[in-house]
């Protein structure tokens, strides 16, 4: 939620953003008329990236204060667009068959879009998933944030259901949903979530004698989810030496990093080939041999971009995977 008593009318979130060139004293006006409820040329050039809740050094959370002017204004979708989506996702059947386990993992909806990337050892926990345990995150991104806090308690009540202590939660934005969001909205969360990385690096750990150094150099594509749990980075940077792969030094990292830029075409804000043509240029041009993603809708945005320049790209858990034996090395 944006804390209005922190912000101290800096202009940070709206200078340092990747997305919209504006001036310091011109960012000042619009972030006070956007705290008076008024209409901006932010809510039609933010394209919801999150990167301003990172950026605000008083922790203001200005993208929250963003989303709700885009919701109120309509920016970015229509009422009935909106009211399409949300139901695309409801479930309102009785929930059945789901597993009881002190550690379950969560696919969201990735068990038939994305099957290929949940495969082999890494992945034989009991697992829940599909369009009860969607984690609703996807609404912040077509301004309607309303319906993810609307809809927070049901996910929680539902993954509540399996017992688990810890929540495995494969997609980065159920992670920043249920460690990040689902507190600030009030709600309790009984078990503990648990990132992916975290997650593989406990397996490396357990299975040291079985992985073989990948020797890479690779560019990380960090997910705009990320911007809300940034504290886990650790374990990316953990996950990439215990695989033996070397984290290039590149402009479009870390907190500088670009978003895959796929909700451009999805809301028509434009083309999103040149934003995309840079940060893969960006990762080769700093010698990286490919390109380890985390979120799979990276993957699908960047994959046409990525094959024209030779990037391979990579899916984290496959990292791991290829240092296992499990998958072949593309080396």
């Amino acid at each position: 939620m944006f804390k209005r008593e922190q912000c101290d009318l800096c202009g940070d979130c709206l200078v340092d953003c990747q997305w919209m060139d504006v001036e310091r004293g011109q960012a000042v006006e619009w972030i006070e008329a956007m705290m008076s409820g008024e209409r901006t040329p932010v809510l039609d050039r933010c394209i919801t990236c999150y990167a301003c809740n990172e950026i605000c050094p008083q922790g203001a959370n200005p993208f929250d204060l963003i989303a709700g002017l885009q919701e109120k204004y309509h920016s970015l979708s229509s009422e009935e667009s909106i009211a399409a989506q949300e139901a695309r996702f409801e479930f309102s059947q009785e929930l059945k068959d789901y597993p009881t386990a002190e550690r379950v993992m969560s696919i969201c909806v990735f068990g038939k879009t994305d099957a290929h990337l949940i495969q082999g050892e890494l992945y034989d926990l009991p697992r829940v998933g599909g369009r009860p345990y969607f984690c609703w995150l996807l609404f912040s991104h077509i301004g309607a944030e309303s319906v993810q806090r609307k809809r927070a308690q049901a996910l929680v009540d539902r993954l509540a259901l399996t017992g688990a202590r810890e929540v495995v939660c494969f997609h980065d934005d159920c992670y920043a949903m249920l460690a990040r969001l689902v507190p600030d909205y009030g709600i309790e969360v009984p078990f503990r979530p648990v990132h992916l990385s975290e997650y593989l690096v406990e397996f490396l750990k357990a299975n040291k004698s079985r992985v073989k150094p990948l020797h890479m150099n690779i560019a990380y594509q960090r997910p705009c989810a990320s911007r809300h749990t940034p504290e886990k980075e650790g374990f990316i940077d953990e996950l990439f030496e215990l695989v033996g792969v070397n984290r290039v030094k590149r402009a479009f990292d870390r907190e500088k990093a670009l978003c895959c830029a796929g909700i451009k075409m999805a809301l028509g804000m434009g083309d999103p080939r040149p934003d995309q043509e840079k940060n893969i240029l960006d990762a080769k041009n700093a010698g990286a041999q490919a390109l380890v993603c985390l979120c799979p809708m990276c993957i699908l945005s960047l994959s046409g971009i990525a094959q024209e320049y030779e990037m391979p790209l990579i899916f984290l858990g496959d990292l791991v995977r290829m240092a296992i034996g499990e998958k072949e090395h593309l080396g």
